[in-house]
Order: structure tokens, then sequence, then C-alpha cells
């Protein structure tokens, strides 16, 4: 099932977006579509008050998203999708299921947002405007380089959606292929979980013992890895640890049997989740 993940700014106009997508795809391609919107999980927007509840609302959309993927129908996610880290995670998950995705930006400012979201009628469908402040704020775009939120379509609030495009960056694309930091593998060594721990606490502790000594723009030297990591500010010992346990847990439902890979695997994690 290929993925459509819509990102943008709260009252963007992504659910707008995500009908029509639904639309052509239904009727002039024929396709079986699920439309799985964060809407139908959040009935209240107060809910991004709360930064647990928020979480679980992110836990609930990728749970289901998970549940649904395959490699026959069209899955089209409406959701703020405003982490780079969480829509690396999904993207993680198209991958293991051999299946293609693309990225829709609704790149509608935050003026405009704003005032789409003073239209709403139902109060509760409404965000205050501390909590749109936040999300604003908080978001972080695509970029098209990344290869997470690859193929880009970015569209602006007076833009045709690009159908044809979208529907053969879907359909007319190999999708890439599950490699280890993807695909789920039966735990074959008895060591991995040791290995796990022993090689993500080294990357961290080289990482925190090299801005004693280091500027802004270094690169840092990766343990059991080719890869470098860039100093583009300090990092404090407990965001890096938080995002060592965020990897670890990832990591345990997708283990890999080649495990001087887990330092590559826990590079891209760390860069990914880092702003």
């Amino acid at each position: 099932m290929p993925l459509i993940l819509l990102t943008g700014f709260p009252a963007s106009g992504k659910s707008t977006r995500a009908q029509q997508l639904k639309n052509y795809f239904t009727n002039v391609l024929e396709k079986n579509v699920i439309l799985l919107s964060e809407n139908d999980v959040v009935k209240n927007k107060q809910v991004y008050s709360d930064a647990n509840k928020e979480k679980e609302l992110r836990s609930a959309l990728k749970s289901e998203m998970q549940r649904l993927i395959s490699q026959e129908d069209l899955l089209i996610l409406d959701g703020g999708n405003y982490i780079k880290g969480y829509r690396y995670e999904l993207y993680c998950t198209t991958k293991s299921n051999k299946t293609t995705q693309c990225t829709v930006h609704v790149d509608t400012s935050s003026e405009q947002a704003w005032k789409q979201n003073l239209k709403r009628d139902e109060e509760d469908c409404r965000y205050t405007q501390e909590n749109f402040d936040s999300l604003v704020m908080r978001y972080e775009a695509p970029d098209g380089r990344n290869r997470w939120d690859a193929p880009l379509f970015t569209i602006q609030t007076e833009d045709e959606l690009p159908f044809e495009k979208i529907a053969a960056s879907l359909y007319e694309r190999k999708a890439p292929a599950p490699n280890q930091s993807t695909q789920s593998l039966p735990l074959t060594s008895t060591n991995f979980l040791y290995e796990l721990d022993c090689v993500t606490q080294e990357i961290v502790n080289r990482v925190v013992e090299a801005q004693k000594t280091c500027v802004i723009g270094d690169e840092v030297t990766i343990p059991n890895s080719s890869e470098k990591f860039l100093l583009k500010r300090r990092y404090q010992l407990s965001e890096l640890s938080r995002i060592r346990r965020q990897f670890i847990s990832f990591a345990k439902t997708h283990p890999v049997d080649d495990i001087p890979k887990l330092a590559a695997m826990f590079f891209q994690y760390l860069t990914s989740h880092l702003v």
C-alpha cells in the first residue's frame, strides 16, 4: 500500500487536500484508498496542551498506519507530521513493507492558517492561540534532500495538486529495498542487546567528549563507522541519551544480524532526530 504523507501547519488545509487526493485516486485511477486522518483520532484540539497526550496521539497514528500499510492499496495519512524524526520512523515502516511513499507539504502561511482556524464552526475543532503558535514554532519543514521526505511535493494555497506526478512517484518508481536498519529479523545473536547498548553509548560518549575540544562546524569521527558527525551546536547529554533510549526501543523491534551496522543505524537515527 503506497503511502501519501501530508504535512503542514495546523489548519493549513491538509484535510481538504487529502480528500482531493482520495477522490482522484478513487475515481480516476480506480484505486482502493484508505484515508487515515488525525481528525478521526483527535476530537478536541486541546490535546496539544498536554505533551503526554500529544505523544500518545502520534503513537496511535503510527500504530494504525503500521496496521493498514501493505503493497496493494493506497494509504493517505492526513496529519501535522511536524517532527522530522517521526516522519523518518514512518519512512522506515514503508521501507520495511517494500512499498513507495511521497510527501505532500501543504505550505500555507501561518497567518493564513490562523485565519482558517478561526473560521472553524465547532470550538473543539479550533486551536487556541497558544497551541497554534507552539505547533508552528516546533514545525520542522520537510526537505526533499532527505530520503524520508522524498519525493516531496510542496503545495501553495492557490496551487492545484499535481495528481499525475504524485501517482507516478508512487506507481512508476521502485520501492526502496529493505535493509538491515528497517527489516524485522529474528534475534539470532545472543549478544545483540549487549552490543546495542555498548555501541550506542560509545557514540554518545564520543560526541559529548568531542564537544570539550571541538568547535561548532567540526566533524566528529563515529566509532565503528565511517560516518562523521557534524557539530552544528552544543548538544546536552540528556538530549543525546533520550534519543539513544528511543533508538534502543526502535532497534529491539528491528534487530539486525550484522552487529557492525548498528553504529551506522544509530548515526542515521541520531542525526534525523537532532534539530
